[in-house]
């Protein structure tokens, strides 16, 4: 009761505080409803694109051999514009190893809300999250750090996610765009609950959102966002509204089809979001599934971006981190360049990262006796990105070590970002 109580305080003191302080297919339809039991072995399904395209929808320093040697002259590569862009879309590896683990613990924290032992803290959240408005959020940002600092409300990812969940709910494309113009780091967190809420409108924003204007790039540079996980957050959000929450097992005909139109209409004029929509799709029906039917669902389809994106998810979700080195033998059986190069990357940063206790040493050798070119490029893409967590200057130095001239560029600043956002403490020299 003396919680309940200081809730209520906290509650109401809030909105005395916000009266002070300024406002301011293929032919066949092979679209599943997976809401019927299946074995983990049956086909998964494969979104029908209205063109009829087929299957479219809408640490212990490593031994780097040569590579402290940064000066020795590494081959240079001519590529034309197009092949560049294409390179360039595929430096973005988004490291996934803890997906699982952040998910788990997501569930911990609701579950420690909901126990019998802090029930007013869920009560508090409840009642603090309904009196947020579209006018009062950065008010109601305020008496959040207030909940955290008294004690009222635990400052957990959790009570982060609800809170910011609820801003985008009620405030959609306003607040997303005040967030922007201030490049605060909210801006993403709010697009689950505008998707949730409105679903066309986020879609509407998404298909105008330009990746090269102005107040974009400085939001990812202040942020240090990389492009495609900035783009899946948008894609996400747009699923999330799309299919109920995110649910893979509430997915029917009807929103199977909705996504196939989506997913195919950005192939057609944006493909990075196309791209960036089939990875979320995948990431929401791959969960519990027999690696053989994932891998069959993989290769069948046609179109590199998507063979691509399906086959960086499926890795990404560790379906093959049993034995990582058969995500290895599995990219390079794919049959695009750009699958291929996209799923060495993937596979590269699960080695990297010592999955089923692999040694990374072993692959770092691997990688120092390998031929220069795109494919031993890619695989050191993903093998940098892999040991951002346990080696940041190691990763740089794998990563400088890229043979084309442009990519390595674009690798650089990738593992430059993510270490300055996972590792802030952290400051490698870069060369």
């Amino acid at each position: 009761m003396l919680l309940l109580s200081l809730a209520g305080v906290v509650v109401t003191g809030f909105f005395l505080l916000a009266e002070l302080l300024t406002p301011n297919e293929s032919p066949e339809n092979l679209a599943r409803d997976l809401t019927q039991t299946e074995k983990r072995s049956d086909s998964l399904p494969k979104p029908v694109a209205s063109s009829g395209r087929t299957g479219t929808v809408q640490s212990t320093k490593l031994s780097t051999g040569r590579i402290p040697e940064l000066d020795l002259a590494l081959q240079q590569r001519e590529e034309d514009e197009e092949n560049l862009a294409q390179e360039r879309a595929e430096a973005e590896e988004e490291a996934r190893e803890q997906a699982h683990e952040d998910a788990e613990e997501r569930e911990d924290e609701e579950e420690g809300l909901n126990s019998d032992e802090v029930p007013t803290k869920k009560e508090a959240l409840d009642e603090f999250l309904t009196q947020i408005t579209p006018e009062n959020w950065r008010q109601a940002r305020a008496g959040l750090i207030s909940a955290y600092k008294d004690g009222t409300l635990p400052e957990i990812p959790y009570v982060e996610d609800k809170f910011w969940n609820k801003v985008g709910e009620v405030g959609g494309q306003k607040i997303a765009e005040e967030l922007l113009n201030d490049s605060d780091p909210a801006y993403t967190k709010i697009l689950g609950g505008w998707g949730k809420a409105d679903p066309q409108a986020l879609l509407d924003y998404y298909l105008e959102l330009d990746l090269k204007d102005p107040e974009i790039q400085k939001y990812l540079e202040r942020t240090n966002n990389r492009e495609l996980p900035f783009l899946d957050q948008f894609s996400s959000g747009v699923l999330d509204g799309l299919v109920d929450g995110g649910n893979a097992g509430k997915i029917n005909d009807d929103q199977l089809n909705g996504i196939s139109e989506v997913v195919d209409y950005f192939l057609d004029s944006d493909p990075m979001k196309g791209e960036s929509m089939m990875r979320e799709f995948t990431e929401r029906v791959i969960q519990d599934r027999d690696l053989d039917a994932l891998k069959e669902w993989v290769s069948g389809y046609e179109e590199p971006e998507l063979e691509a994106a399906t086959a960086q998810r499926v890795i990404e979700s560790g379906a093959f981190d049993e034995e990582p080195l058969e995500a290895v033998e599995f990219a390079n059986s794919l049959a695009s360049d750009k699958a291929k190069r996209t799923g060495l990357s993937s596979a590269y940063a699960r080695l990297a990262s010592g999955m089923s206790g692999h040694n990374p040493n072993l692959t770092a050798q691997e990688l120092n006796a390998m031929e220069n070119g795109f494919d031993r490029d890619f695989a050191l893409n993903g093998f940098a990105h892999g040991l951002v967590h346990s080696d940041p200057d190691a990763a740089l130095q794998w990563a400088n070590s890229i043979s084309n001239d442009n990519f390595r560029k674009v690798v650089t600043k990738n593992i430059s970002k993510r270490i300055k956002l996972e590792r802030p403490e952290k400051k490698p020299d870069q060369k």
